[in-house]
């Protein structure tokens, strides 16, 4: 019998943060898909945004077709578009989104926005989304350091998410895996309290990746938890060619 690599360790965490009265996060689990989605436009629109990208993305069910993903995402956009058109409550909602799925040791993601997808491997943590936001494409281009970037008065700004245009930008990505690699997904309530090395410190140092997940979302708190935050966390591992294809 051959192996493959499939998810073999799943655990996802939400909370409100310390400063917002409701979470417009959301998160899907569903082997071998997994996503994260932040809301955005006000307490309905942010909310509906993020659930109906979520639920584009179900209905791609288990294909390992890295083409539904980029399908669902744009489908996701074009409803988003319309239902803030339709309804005036709804104007302005958008969401990012980043999602992925593990097919013979590939992780693909599509990614929209300021959340992100790590890798975790051998003590290191690698960021392997970019950013769509102002400050991280002032990064890239060299105009602006990493450090002043932290505390840049326009971090928060984002270029790209489902439902500001009726045609959007998705990025597409694949990275090869390894045995007891970790990938975590999360929304920038994370990413922007917690630096790296303690989110890194999280994950090793947990029994499981549950353990990992309401560490990270302690660490969001104790941060001062200045908005909404979640996390997905998934394990890859070698499994028989017939266990991972029966699920």
């Amino acid at each position: 019998m051959r192996d493959d690599l499939a998810l073999t360790e799943l655990a996802s965490a939400s909370d409100v943060g310390r400063v917002r009265s409701d979470n417009q996060d959301l998160d899907l689990l569903a082997p071998p898909l997994i996503a994260v989605a932040d809301g955005m436009g006000g307490h309905r629109g942010g909310a509906t945004a993020a659930r109906m990208a979520i639920d584009s993305l179900r209905g791609v069910g288990t294909t390992t077709d890295p083409a539904a993903l980029l399908g669902a995402l744009r489908q996701a956009n074009t409803a988003i578009v319309a239902a803030a058109v339709a309804d005036p409550d709804l104007e302005g909602m958008g969401t990012t989104t980043t999602a992925g799925f593990v097919d013979s040791g590939v992780l693909y993601l599509v990614h929209v926005g300021d959340s992100r997808a790590y890798l975790v491997r051998d003590g290191r943590m690698v960021q392997v989304t970019d950013d769509h936001s102002i400050v991280a494409e002032m990064v890239r281009r060299g105009a602006l350091s990493e450090a002043d970037a932290e505390h840049h008065p326009a971090r928060h700004v984002i270029t790209r998410a489902l439902g500001v245009d009726i045609d959007v930008e998705v990025d597409a990505l694949r990275v090869d895996l390894e045995p007891d690699d970790v990938v975590l997904l999360c929304t920038d309530g994370l990413s922007g309290p917690v630096d790296d090395d303690e989110i890194l410190a999280a994950i090793e140092g947990a029994g499981t990746l549950n353990e990992a997940a309401s560490t990270l979302i302690a660490l969001a708190n104790s941060a001062g938890g200045p908005d909404n935050v979640t996390v997905v966390l998934a394990r890859v591992d070698a499994v028989t060619r017939e266990a991972a294809a029966a699920g």
